[in-house]
């Protein structure tokens, strides 16, 4: 699966009739039809709501804010024959005080998992006090469950102050128009090479006995100009099948972009994995060679190292309630 950036405008104020407010408030929540909106506040309404594929409301947006990885995703709205969801990281998801926001392609059930689209599209955050609109537009190539969109949206000082309409009684509004959705029957692949800079990264999770053992735990890291981070399930990935969970560590590298250039959202990536045994040295590791895509699940393995070797005291691995993961990624080229 892959993705790949082709075109995006820059951001613009539309003034027209079409995006004028009315005092009717607006009704629905989670999942919406076309043309449907989540509740707002009742003082903002869009008028003409049926010139948008999907209106979303975000309520109390300063209680999601408090973590800088935070990710909200929509409920599923229907266009052009296609499942849909708006994706918002509130403190940006590379560079943080940005709004980050991406349409994803959530379901495309009549095409095979690996089927490529060609998707343009204009998003939308709407300014209450005037019932103006600041819009993006893009076009990209992708995939169900790529992340579609602008990675600086707004940054968060402009979008907070109240003055500008965009977070008003700590609400907010934004919007999505499908313009073409088109299949492409044969994916296309290009490598650039990028000179090779091996960089290392080591987590140490201390009083790692205190955490919880159920969930995931990430950690994010900078290689150079790329974003990173490593995904740990201490029991398991509970996605997995039943042999997985509860008997294995799992254990992934994730990509999320790099910091300055917005295009490279693709890359061929070596990496490696390991478990530090911190008494005789005897790691456990794991070598890969894998292209990397920002949404894509990551790579790794569900079965990274048994939990009776990894909570063996004698192996190491846990040392004074401690655990040591560390990363080594060696960018290859940009794919696009």
């Amino acid at each position: 699966m892959w993705f790949a950036r082709l075109f995006s405008s820059r951001k613009a104020k539309q003034y027209s009739n079409r995006y004028a407010y009315a005092p009717t408030p607006l009704k629905g929540s989670g999942d919406a039809k076309k043309g449907e909106s989540t509740g707002l506040p009742s003082e903002f309404t869009v008028k003409d709501s049926s010139a948008y594929d999907f209106l979303w409301t975000i309520k109390s947006f300063s209680k999601v804010t408090g973590d800088n990885d935070s990710r909200l995703a929509s409920g599923r709205f229907e266009s052009k024959g296609y499942s849909w969801k708006l994706i918002l990281y509130p403190n940006g998801n590379i560079v943080n005080g940005q709004i980050s926001l991406y349409l994803m392609l959530s379901r495309a059930a009549s095409h095979p998992i690996e089927a490529v689209f060609k998707v343009s599209y204009e998003l939308f955050l709407f300014d209450q006090n005037t019932g103006s609109t600041l819009s993006e537009k893009g076009e990209n190539l992708g995939q169900v469950q790529d992340e579609m969109g602008f990675r600086s949206m707004i940054d968060l000082k402009t979008f907070r102050d109240s003055s500008n309409g965009y977070l008003v009684k700590d609400s907010c509004m934004f919007g999505v128009k499908i313009l073409q959705m088109v299949p492409i029957q044969t994916p296309t692949e290009c490598m650039h090479p990028v000179e090779k800079v091996s960089h290392d990264y080591s987590w140490k999770i201390e009083n790692f006995s205190k955490l919880d053992k159920k969930t995931s735990h990430e950690k994010k890291f900078t290689a150079g100009d790329y974003l990173w981070s490593i995904l740990i399930h201490p029991e398991g990935d509970q996605k997995s099948d039943i042999k997985v969970k509860g008997s294995n560590v799992s254990l992934y590298m994730y990509y999320h972009g790099s910091i300055n250039d917005t295009s490279a959202m693709k890359v061929s990536a070596e990496f490696t994995l390991s478990i530090i045994d911190q008494i005789e040295g005897n790691h456990k590791k794991k070598t890969y060679t894998e292209v990397f895509k920002c949404a894509h699940p990551g790579w790794g393995r569900k079965d990274f190292i048994p939990l009776k070797d990894f909570n063996d005291p004698a192996l190491g691995f846990i040392f004074n309630d401690t655990c040591i993961i560390e990363a080594k990624v060696t960018v290859l080229a940009l794919v696009k």
